[in-house]
């Protein structure tokens, strides 16, 4: 952990080390923090709507209250509010709110909370020099899970850096798959299976595949990769070389390896591809005062459902 001097809205950045047999390694990943004390903390319960896709369509703030979540509030001022916003998600500004009296911390995605919830309810900078940041009581340095929160925060730049290469050959290998089956460009066989070969070993080389992570779909995905990777280092062209030769010698089941390495690979890189807009439409959400944050990363109990004439 650094202290930034001077401090121009940012006060401390705290750089990820990670244990590795006698070796303590950086893993080249940052948090920056904006730290707020406070000898009274001020509890509140806060009540809350459904809502969709933010990206879509503004936060209205229609409909009735649905839940209602425990949150320790503070005010804090618009200047460190917009320089998150000019961070950008890929470099979040985390708030740490320190409850002096009990010896707690707090914390809270900045960035994250502007796009999700200030700006699509109509934050306006020019009007507005102070808001109240809500912070679900549950988002606590002294949760058990609060490691592994802050270390996903930290890779975030790694998982931006995913997802553009992940989409760059999810472009790439829609051309490269179609010229697998199709029998007139069989010469062009044997690039084409390499190149896909360098996209799952560049894919899989990305560093965040191997960081411990609170979301299970990156596991999922690292397990997809690991299995095509494995299916290549078994001989996988090989077979598909001796199976279109059978093809041709009249066994139509000559072509299985192939058709099915290629469904295999289409639908994995479609997969692949859209891990940034799940991300976006709802992991970004995560940790947040709002239903699908909640509904994502909280903690079961923390989101209580409100009788239904509730408003």
């Amino acid at each position: 952990m650094r202290k930034l001097h001077p401090d121009y809205g940012v006060d401390l950045s705290i750089e990820v080390f990670e244990r590795i047999s006698s070796a303590i390694p950086t893993m080249g990943e940052f948090l920056f923090v904006q730290v707020k004390s406070t000898t009274r903390l001020k509890e509140a319960t806060i009540k809350i709507r459904r809502r969709g896709n933010v990206e879509k369509a503004v936060d209205g703030q229609e409909g009735p209250f649905a839940y209602e979540l425990d949150v320790v509030n503070h005010v804090i001022d618009a200047d460190t509010i917009d320089n998150a916003r000019l961070m950008g998600p890929s470099t979040p500004l985390m708030l740490f709110l320190v409850d002096v009296a009990n010896s707690e911390v707090y914390f809270i995605n900045l960035t994250d909370y502007y796009d999700k919830i200030l700006e699509p309810q109509g934050f306006n900078f020019s009007k507005q020099q102070t808001t109240i940041i809500y912070i679900p009581k549950t988002s606590c340095l002294s949760n058990p899970l609060s490691v592994q929160v802050m270390r996903f925060f930290a890779c975030r730049a790694k998982l931006y850096g995913m997802f553009n290469l992940a989409q760059f050959q999810f472009r790439e290998s829609r051309y490269l798959l179609n010229d697998f089956t199709d029998h007139k460009k069989l010469n062009e066989l044997d690039q084409n299976f390499r190149i896909i070969e360098r996209f799952a070993r560049r894919l899989r080389a990305m560093p965040v595949w191997e960081r411990p992570t609170i979301w299970a779909l990156m596991r999922d995905y690292k397990d997809r990769l690991d299995g095509i990777l494995s299916e290549i280092d078994g001989g996988l062209l090989e077979q598909i070389t001796s199976g279109i030769k059978e093809f041709m010698a009249g066994n139509d089941e000559g072509l299985k390896p192939l058709f099915e390495f290629a469904q295999l690979c289409q639908i994995s890189w479609e997969q692949f591809s859209a891990i940034g807009q799940t991300f976006e439409d709802l992991v970004r959400e995560w940790f947040l005062p709002t239903y699908v944050g909640q509904l994502g990363s909280g903690e079961p109990e923390a989101l209580r459902e409100l009788p239904a004439e509730s408003s």
